[in-house]
């Protein structure tokens, strides 16, 4: 589950030159290309001049990944493998959801798509509820957990007219009350084992209501609720469960995106474009970042002072060394793990683009 990957501890991880192997694999289908996109990287490895060393590198990775292959054929969904043989480490994430293909070879490991999925799928509670039945369960990294089940078996409204209706409605009522007290506290016991952003409520209007006045305050402020008709097809409510899911993702990236833009224009706590947002890294200040997912500008790092600058150019302007092309999000993202800063990624919103396709939040 992507919640379990420890970022920290992958962006953690250094060597003095370009040891690393980051390799993803979309799927089975990829495999065929596979040898062939790697001959290509070490090629242009020793095209570009690249000491021996580092070939070396990269020739001992290429040989543990494949080893691994040959003796773990891949099966469904997509694969990270990371290695350095340099440093002894090795290792495979399995990821149910997709992601490209891509070849990697850094100082350090290429961690951005890991932090990609993180944030596109961050564990949510789901209660699809109507009077009838109530289903409770952690959806987490896109695959649903085991779930609960609570009866409600409660009564319709039916027109009696008098004392009856009266009678009627209260223990309809009670019983209403009683069904909403029952999930809440699946939805309490839940929130002591397991960690989530979100408690998406789905299904009938009234039932759905009643719960969420129910809910403790801070359980209240995680809530996005839509009236759904459970009649219909598993697959088809699960679609609707997910589209609702994402529908809130856009709209949380926008709202964070507002709060950054509102705190720059009136000169507060907040970084705005490339070297703004680079610079409050370097720094440990951020709190927040949003990038554009589509964003991936280019930067260089010097191996012999360590430096880190956004865009192009041939040498070190602190020690006039020779630099190396580096993906600058991807540095930005390995600093803001290792101080506790949290990593949004958006789809393009045209002011933020206008802005520098990159903005943060700032501690101080």
């Amino acid at each position: 589950m992507f919640k379990d990957i420890d970022l920290r501890e992958l962006a953690n991880m250094k060597a003095p030159e370009r040891a690393f192997l980051s390799l993803y694999i979309a799927g089975r289908h990829s495999m065929a290309d596979l040898e062939k996109r790697l001959h290509k990287v070490r090629d242009m490895l020793k095209a570009g001049g690249i000491e021996k060393d580092e070939r070396e590198h990269f020739d001992e990775n290429v040989n543990a990944v494949m080893s691994y292959l040959g003796q773990n054929p891949l099966g469904s969904g997509s694969l990270c493998i990371f290695s350095c043989q340099a440093l002894n480490f090795f290792k495979v994430i399995p990821l149910p959801a997709p992601v490209k293909d891509l070849v990697w070879v850094d100082s350090s490991l290429y961690i951005r798509p890991l932090a990609e999925l993180q944030d596109e799928y961050e564990s949510v509670a789901v209660v699809v509820a109507d009077n009838k039945k109530a289903r409770i369960f952690i959806v987490s990294s896109a695959v649903a957990g085991s779930e609960e089940v609570i009866k409600g078996n409660v009564k319709n409204h039916v027109k009696k007219g008098g004392w009856s209706q009266q009678r009627y409605d209260r223990r309809r009522d009670k019983q209403l009350h009683v069904y909403a007290n029952e999930i809440v506290e699946a939805i309490s016991k839940l929130e002591r084992e397991e960690e989530f952003e979100r408690i998406l409520l789905v299904g009938s209007k009234e039932i759905l209501q009643q719960v969420h006045q129910s809910l403790p305050r801070d359980l209240q402020n995680k809530v996005v609720e839509k009236a759904l008709y459970l009649g219909k097809k598993e697959g088809e409510i699960h679609k609707d469960i997910m589209e609702l899911f994402f529908e809130e993702e856009r709209r949380s990236e926008k709202e964070l995106w507002e709060k950054i833009r509102a705190e720059y224009l009136k000169g507060g706590l907040a970084a705005v474009g490339l070297d703004e947002v680079l610079e409050a890294a370097k720094q440990g200040r951020v709190e927040k970042m949003i990038v554009d997912r589509t964003f991936r500008p280019e930067g260089m790092r010097c191996y012999e002072c360590n430096n880190l600058y956004g865009g192009i150019a041939e040498l070190c302007p602190a020690c006039s060394t020779s630099l190396h092309k580096v993906g600058i999000v991807n540095e930005i993202i390995e600093m803001l793990e290792l101080t506790g800063a949290e990593v949004n990624f958006c789809d393009p919103i045209q002011s933020l683009t206008d802005a520098g396709q990159i903005a943060a939040l700032l501690r101080y």
